[in-house]
């Protein structure tokens, strides 16, 4: 998507929340105008429905990547295993595509909540939360109080149509979360996202928060932090008493002492830190790029989990949508990283038996990604015989259980707790906001998928017989729930398929059955042939047609998949780009799959890329005489 799109698509929906908010800045007319423009482009932003901001995604300027992560463990005898080969493996291969040993930054991991600042020249234009890296809800009204709405442009050289992003994670003192909620909230990350994404404004809680900035992107490309200092002036002193550099004299030597200098440094940090990001220096960046989930120059190193000791006091048991009976450790109390555990997931039955895990056995316990209390290992096994605690019927629909080790199974497909488990996964495949487990769980009772309940909530869901469901009729919270399922307003083909119910049916099969039905190439190699065989097979291909041709009936737009078109863009280069790590232009095109080579006066040039912008070539006289954007070797980017 060209960044023009973009730009009007910001624009578009800008418009349509002042509307909504009664301060429209554009007229019907123009309105009308920018909207059939960008149908004709193909964008389905104008396809985002709702009255109040949060309901719309924005695009990010630049993708927020996660990233690659390594897990470090405490070994048996009390040590940590550093995962330092998976470490090197990293920084050998990225090394050796700039061809030289640099020093690496290494600075802390802060466990918040992840938001991107825009600065549109030198002004404040949006704040985003993270999303899915390439959309995020718009919480400007929320955080713009704590942070400059300008920016000084003469030290950065920022212009007026510059896009500056600020790469942020929202964080609370951890004191301050223990001291006021940590009994109404598993732990601070929880609780911070929790009032960001809550729909009224809580500024009492908000100025509470600590804004650390991590990344600066100015018109994609990656620069320093010490130009952006000014800006975040009260979090300066938490960031410089952090960052430390590899010298790589003895890298793996350094990178392990490195990890030890942080462990030790966590407790009196008082905000939650869940390990270090370890990355190359900010020049090298541009060069190293980014794959489809992370940049390849940045890498986070987590901490071992923390470990405590508890007893097991009993089970609960419950049904996945697969029709597995998942057992669920009730614990004696015991306060871990900061919170109080109670539960933890006893994996499976088989497990159980194994381990004797049953009441009265010894267990240590850790937090899986620093959140999700689980078992390290059974110190002491339980007096009791494990096998008497494991449930001979199904504890939903009494149907007699199978053991199929290490996994016991309730072969029931309308069992009610499965059904309730694919209704709950479907709500975040369908990102339906506010309702949740318990709101979906009585629906179980009646409907087989979500298709079926998506189809008699547009015909039935505004009556009486809503209440059967536990919905009290013409209340706010029935007012949330017919919001929430009619603000779908389009889905793609493939999510059409996994609201249907189909077990063991996941994203990866659902695009290659969407792929065969729009007549496009598909690929089923390496997925479960009998799962495969199920999808193809007529009764399956009539039901999903039906559905769509369903939901498509309640004026619901279902996109097919359509043959990807990517747009060429044509480049002039000038200069050489040695001093920037390429040998010729030539292997500096070669990173660009959708970029060719072309003169100035070639309508399709976009760009023109030299060694510097101080150069005073006809080439760049040239180029600014026609509004050619020029970029330098090391700044260009797609």
């Amino acid at each position: 998507m060209s960044n023009n799109i973009r730009a009007l698509e910001q624009k578009y929906l800008k418009a349509k929340i002042s509307y909504y908010e009664g301060n429209p800045f554009l007229s019907d007319d123009e309105f009308d105008a920018l909207e059939e423009l960008l149908k004709k482009e193909g964008s389905r932003v104008i396809e985002q429905v709702g009255s109040k901001r949060k309901d719309f995604d924005f695009n990010h300027p630049n993708k927020m990547l996660s990233l690659a992560k390594v897990q470090t463990h405490k070994n048996s005898d009390g040590g940590i295993d550093y995962n330092s080969s998976e470490f090197l493996r990293w920084y050998n291969k990225n090394a050796s595509k700039i061809n030289k040993k640099t020093n690496l930054v290494v600075s802390p991991k802060f466990d918040g909540s992840a938001i991107n600042i825009i600065y549109e020249g030198t002004k404040l234009s949006a704040i985003l939360t993270r999303g899915d890296g390439k959309l995020g809800k718009d919480i400007t009204n929320k955080i713009s109080p704590y942070i400059p709405k300008e920016i000084e442009a003469y030290s950065l050289r920022i212009g007026p149509n510059d896009i500056l992003e600020v790469r942020c994670e929202v964080v609370i003192n951890v004191h301050l979360f223990n001291k006021k909620y940590s009994k109404e909230f598993a732990n601070p990350r929880n609780y911070v996202a929790g009032v960001i994404g809550q729909d009224e404004i809580n500024h009492e809680k908000l100025s509470e928060f600590t804004i650390v900035p991590l990344n600066f992107i100015l018109n994609g490309v990656h620069k320093c932090y010490s130009h952006f200092k000014h800006l975040f002036k009260d979090i300066n002193e938490i960031l410089n008493k952090q960052k430390k550099l590899f010298t790589s004299k003895n890298i793996t030597k350094e990178y392990q002492e490195v990890i030890d200098y942080f462990i030790k440094g966590r407790e009196s940090i008082s905000y939650q830190l869940d390990g270090l990001v370890i990355s190359f220096p900010v020049e090298y960046r541009t060069q190293l790029g980014e794959n489809d989930h992370d940049p390849n120059w940045a890498l986070a190193v987590k901490f071992p989990p923390k470990e405590t000791v508890t007893t097991v006091e009993g089970f609960e048991w419950s049904v996945s949508k697969r029709g597995e009976i998942t057992p669920v450790l009730l614990l004696k109390p015991v306060l871990l990283d900061g919170t109080t555990v109670k539960r933890a997931s006893g994996y499976n039955a088989g497990y159980l038996l194994e381990k004797g895990v049953g009441p009265g056995a010894t267990v240590s316990l850790s937090k899986a990604g620093d959140i999700i209390p689980e078992v390290q290992k059974v110190i002491i096994a339980s007096p009791e015989d494990v096998e008497d605690f494991i449930p001979d019927i199904c504890p939903v629909c009494g149907t007699i259980t199978v053991f199929e080790m290490p996994h016991l199974c309730c072969t029931n497909k309308n069992c009610e707790g499965r059904i309730t488990k694919q209704l709950t996964s479907a709500l975040h495949t369908l990102d339906i906001q506010r309702v949740g487990a318990k709101t979906i769980a009585p629906f179980a009772k009646r409907f087989k998928n979500m298709y079926e309940v998506i189809m008699w909530v547009f015909i039935y869901g505004d009556r009486k017989e809503i209440e059967e469901f536990g919905i009290k009729y013409g209340s706010r919270s029935h007012q949330i729930f017919l919001e929430a399922f009619t603000n779908v307003k389009s889905l793609d083909y493939m999510q059409v398929i996994q609201i249907l119910g189909y077990d063991n049916v996941g994203r990866k099969l659902s695009k290659q059955i969407a792929l065969e039905h729009a007549g496009l190439p598909y690929d089923y190699a390496h997925l479960e042939k009998a799962l495969v065989a199920q999808l193809r097979s007529p009764e399956a291909t009539e039901q999903i047609k039906e559905a769509v041709s369903g939901l498509e009936s309640l004026g619901i737009v279902i996109h097919k998949p359509k043959q990807e078109v990517h747009e060429t863009i044509g480049v002039c280069m000038t200069g050489s780009p040695k001093t920037f790590g390429y040998k010729t232009k030539a292997e500096f095109i070669s990173n660009f799959a959708n970029v060719v080579e072309v003169s100035l006066s070639d309508p399709s040039c976009k760009y023109l890329i030299t060694d510097s912008y101080e150069s005073t070539s006809g080439k760049m006289k040239t180029a600014k005489k026609k509004g050619i954007e020029i970029r330098t070797y090391k700044d260009f980017r797609i």
